[in-house]
């Protein structure tokens, strides 16, 4: 890129990046959502608004990074399981939706006068619906684990399947493809075959590997490169056999779901994701041409409601069928009624081989920029409408009941550490929430009564829904050190007022905890060593009351004594201690000396 080129890409990038925090905070503050803010910002500021940004090539491929660090934190927080139980809902729900919708609407496409090739690449194209648009907006409002938020994942998740085919089609349908060149059909199909064999390998055994020698290393930096690079690698080895790149990062971030730094990764690329994912949507909005939409809203307009409603019956009636509850199959009907952005990339193709004309590409392109343009609105009216559709519960939400607490406790994490503090406080009918970022967990301990909120404890609107500013006690049980200092830290910043009771690994880390805020953090290294140790007492003959003192005395010493004594300090403590001797010897001394 030469000077020009980079300060030019360098001007766009601050002029967006302003305007887009700026329509962030307007249209929060409205309710209307960040993702309409942001297309509005792309309208005004890019080449058919005001003029002041034109996203160039690199701005663009830039901005679609996001939406592949988007998929890639969907596949960490999904496990294999949790897909294979999706297994119905991907290839039943989804399939069947992307075949109904796209025969009815390249029916219509071709009574409308559309050559059957044409029509059938529109009646397709159109029957997509835009992944990153619909998963940010269930992410945003925390509906993304939701019965119905699954189901519409599904739907999407297929979609991004059905691309590959899609595209394969548009040379049979100009004439040529397969008949006419098989070694390109068979050197897809292998290379398709390499990418996810690529992709596998990696995730499973290359990158789990190379994560913990840098973790072992505390090279963080190391760890951030790795954890980019896990995404863009897999996004690349996509795209280069021809398949959608955020379908990779998905696989990717699936088969790193099960290692023990899926937090820490999660942690590393959400700062990215949600950066580059909010260019994505500037630069979707810069390409609105709002001037050509008005000029061809005659013809433009019943397209749209045809678009709309069409797209909408078929995803409601298909949810029903499927067994979803009729809220639910609407809320998903009006999310994913809108065209998409693989949309643009079928037509590009369509228009290249000459399948569609410029004039039917033109419409198509403004049809699926307008469907976009109005979907938060439609998702907006979905919460309306289904709110007077859901019948009456029995028993109230988990937000509901969370709503009425107060002076209660809340445990970020409810893994082992924090299930049995929640035993703990239900046996003295102290009520308490629990944040975990585990849907089957999250799940398991709803079906039993748990209150139990699925979300990151990191981020201030998910302690907000718990009612930390309403509560006696925040306990952070994450047996992540990183995760848990940002839980504290998150806490700190917004709720400084609230006491903070951290689990921590040893006494390092407790000072980090304390040093951080927190009231009490337990080291559970230290405290295992206590408990173990008047076990012991007792079973050698010391009275329990003698031993539980001993046991107090120690913690009201705030683990002084055994930060001081040799045989219980860091190795390198310990070695500086004997004058550099070995720490295992020094240890063993101090043992023999005890």
């Amino acid at each position: 890129m030469n000077e020009t080129g980079a300060s030019d890409l360098l001007t766009a990038t601050v002029i967006l990046l302003g305007a887009g925090v700026t329509g962030l905070v307007l249209f929060r503050r409205l309710g209307f959502g960040s993702v309409l803010g942001l297309l509005v910002v792309g309208m005004v500021v890019g080449p058919h608004g005001l003029g002041l940004a034109v996203a160039g090539t690199e701005l663009k491929g830039v901005a679609e990074i996001g939406v592949v660090f988007l998929l890639f934190l969907i596949g960490l927080e999904m496990q294999p399981e949790a897909l294979w139980g999706m297994r119905r809902a991907v290839f039943g729900l989804g399939g069947l939706q992307v075949l109904v919708t796209g025969s009815l609407l390249a029916a219509v496409s071709f009574a409308a006068g559309q050559p059957a090739a044409a029509a059938f690449i529109l009646g397709f194209g159109l029957a997509l619906s835009s992944t990153a648009m619909c998963v940010q907006m269930m992410e945003e409002r925390g509906e993304l684990y939701t019965d119905w938020g699954r189901r519409s994942f599904a739907i999407l998740l297929f979609q991004d399947l059905a691309i590959i085919p899609l595209l394969a089609l548009v040379p049979l349908l100009a004439g040529g493809g397969l008949a006419t060149d098989p070694g390109a059909f068979l050197l897809r199909l292998v290379m398709v075959s390499l990418a996810l064999l690529l992709v596998f390998l990696a995730g499973r055994y290359v990158l789990p590997w190379a994560l913990d020698l840098v973790a072992r290393q505390r090279n963080m930096e190391a760890f951030t490169g790795l954890a980019i690079l896990a995404v863009v690698m897999a996004a690349w080895a996509m795209h280069l056999a021809g398949l959608s790149m955020a379908l990779g990062a998905f696989l990717m971030g699936l088969l790193l779901s099960r290692s023990r730094y899926h937090y820490q990764l999660e942690a590393e690329v959400a700062p990215f994701k949600g950066l580059l994912l909010g260019l994505f949507f500037i630069d979707v909005g810069t390409s609105i041409d709002l001037a050509a939409i008005l000029e061809d809203l005659p013809r433009l307009v019943p397209l749209l409601v045809m678009l709309l409603l069409l797209k909408a019956g078929v995803i409601f009636l298909l949810a029903r069928l499927f067994r979803l509850d009729r809220a639910g199959a609407l809320r998903s009907a009006l999310l994913l009624s809108q065209g998409g952005e693989f949309g643009f990339v079928l037509f590009g193709a369509a228009l290249a081989r000459g399948v569609l004309d410029d004039e039917t590409y033109g419409l198509a392109i403004l049809l699926i920029s307008t469907s976009m343009m109005v979907s938060p609105l439609l998702h907006r009216l979905g919460d309306r409408l289904a709110a007077r559709l859901q019948p009456p519960q029995p028993l109230p939400t988990v937000e509901q009941m969370v709503a009425e607490m107060d002076t209660h406790a809340v445990i970020c994490g409810y893994g082992r550490v924090g299930g049995t503090v929640g035993m703990m406080l239900e046996s003295l009918e102290i009520p308490f929430v629990a944040i975990d970022q585990d849907p089957v967990r999250v799940e398991a301990g709803r079906r039993i009564g748990k209150k139990i909120l699925y979300g990151n404890a990191t981020d201030p609107k998910v302690l907000k829904l718990a009612g930390v500013g309403r509560a006696g006690l925040v306990l952070v049980t994450i047996d992540n050190p990183a995760v848990a200092e940002r839980v504290v830290a998150a806490v700190r910043n917004f709720f400084p007022d609230i006491p903070v009771v951290a689990r921590a690994r040893d006494l390092e880390m407790r000072d980090r905890m304390l040093a951080a805020g927190v009231s009490e953090a337990v080291p559970e290294a230290v405290e295992l060593a206590i408990t173990l140790g008047a076990v012991a007492l007792r079973h050698m003959g010391v009275a329990e009351a003698d031993a539980r003192d001993i046991a107090d005395m120690l913690r009201r010493r705030a683990f002084a004594a055994l930060r001081s004594h040799p045989s219980l300090a860091r190795p390198s403590e310990a070695a500086s201690r004997a004058g550099g001797e070995p720490a295992g010897r020094t240890a063993a001394e101090g043992t023999r000396r005890g």
